[in-house]
């Protein structure tokens, strides 16, 4: 078992979130959580030209644990709709270029999707995690559709406040973290994880 994990983030809410679910997991001794901040690592952004989530959470985790030796967990996460042709997709933190917030982003969705009836869509979660060994991902998934609105109950981030979860009838951005770690794409993919810490004793069972 690792006691020491570093995330290839400095998004404090993802961060945040993994500490949550790992803290709520069946592990008897989580492993110590480390920032890129924390590794003494100011600026971690490597060049993200992968052409999936999982070549993306891949590249992150990759160059971490380059950087420190650390077992190093990158997640990369977007959301995609159907109606667009999957986009924003693998682009969902630089969707509409430079400069904009969260908000922004999900606004400019939101108005993308104004009169499209088709509002299907899901949000897609790679965790990749590497060690000396290699380098193993981790898939979630969750569907929905695009809510009419941006919601301003003050919850979530990203595109949560635009994600409508019909089998709860409200917004990702309106469900309690508690709630959420029980259906997201990130708890999937970090409960894959959780499984492999538990109970693997042999390399990666596939290699990026």
């Amino acid at each position: 078992m690792i006691s020491q994990l570093a995330l290839a983030t400095g998004n404090a809410h993802k961060i945040h979130e993994l500490k949550e679910l790992l803290s709520s997991s069946r592990i008897s001794s989580p492993p110590e959580i480390y920032s890129p901040n924390d590794c003494g690592i100011s600026s971690f952004s490597p060049m993200e030209d992968g052409l999936t989530f999982a070549e993306n959470s891949a590249i992150k985790s990759k160059a971490l644990f380059a950087l420190t030796g650390i077992p190093s967990l990158a997640d990369d996460s977007g959301i995609s709709v159907d109606a667009l042709d999957g986009r924003p997709g693998i682009y969902s933190a630089r969707y509409g270029g430079e400069g904009l917030t969260d908000k922004d982003r999900a606004l400019k969705l939101l108005q993308e999707m104004k009169s499209i009836p088709n509002r299907f869509a899901h949000f897609d979660c790679v965790l990749s995690f590497t060690t000396e060994e290699g380098t193993i991902s981790f898939e979630g998934r969750v569907s929905g559709e695009i809510a009419d609105e941006y919601d301003l109950s003050g919850n979530g981030f990203g595109y949560d406040p635009i994600f409508f979860y019909p089998p709860l009838g409200k917004c990702f951005s309106a469900i309690s973290l508690e709630a959420k770690n029980n259906i997201s794409h990130r708890a999937q993919a970090l409960q894959k994880f959780v499984d492999y810490l538990a109970e693997s004793t042999g390399p990666p069972v596939r290699r990026l």
